[in-house]
């Protein structure tokens, strides 16, 4: 399976991204993970879920309570298996990196795919929107290569393949994610793309963003 579906955003952001940093993984890097990625079994990931104290932060069904820790629950099974190998290979920085990298660190690739099956077949919540307008900015702005939301998150924020669901996630780990990218406190993202893309927000656009696809 190829990343074909997100050929033509980084041809619009290719020049204005920067050197993939070595830990980051690329699209060929990515397609090779995937091919090796083993089908991954809901009722074991449950159990493996379970067995790791998962609970204990993101809720027993992946929804957690604390605004800071993000939502699990309905999110894409291929974009929680990168994040797993991601975390296991010390590519995210900034916020619990080094507890989930502990944490990612017992598990092999079957143990991740089962997790992300289990996670990815749960019930997402649903946006407490402040607002019924969009904010702007999801249209994009061509002026400051901002591509539209939906051109990776799709038209709901509901995400496709391994580009991640956005909507109904916490809007302090909404906030805080999207930051760091900005800051380039986490560059994990394929190619760069939303480090890209996140440098060009402001501060308030990115509490507007949070707003209308957080809970």
């Amino acid at each position: 399976m190829k990343l074909l579906y997100i050929a033509p955003l980084w041809g619009w952001l290719a020049f204005a991204a920067p050197p993939a940093a070595a830990e980051a993984l690329g699209v060929p890097a990515w397609d090779a993970a995937l091919a090796a990625k083993p089908q991954g079994d809901p009722d074991r990931g449950r159990q493996h879920y379970a067995d790791g104290g998962c609970g204990g932060c993101h809720g027993e069904a992946g929804v957690a309570e604390r605004r800071e820790w993000p939502v699990l629950a309905g999110q894409r099974p291929l974009y929680l298996y990168k994040m797993l190998l991601d975390f296991k290979a010390g590519r995210v920085g900034g916020g619990e990196a080094a507890t989930m990298a502990a944490m990612a660190s017992t598990l092999d690739t079957a143990a991740m795919a089962d997790i992300a099956a289990w996670l990815g077949g749960l019930p997402r919540p649903g946006p407490a929107r402040e607002s019924t307008a969009p904010p702007a900015l999801l249209r994009g702005d061509r002026t400051r290569l901002v591509p539209p939301c939906e051109a990776c998150h799709g038209a709901d924020g509901q995400g496709w393949e391994a580009l991640p669901a956005i909507t109904g996630q916490n809007r302090a780990y909404f906030v805080a994610t999207l930051t760091r990218f900005k800051d380039g406190g986490r560059a994990n993202d394929i190619n760069h793309g939303m480090g890209v893309v996140a440098r060009e927000l402001t501060a308030a656009e990115i509490q507007a963003l949070a707003g209308y696809f957080g809970r």
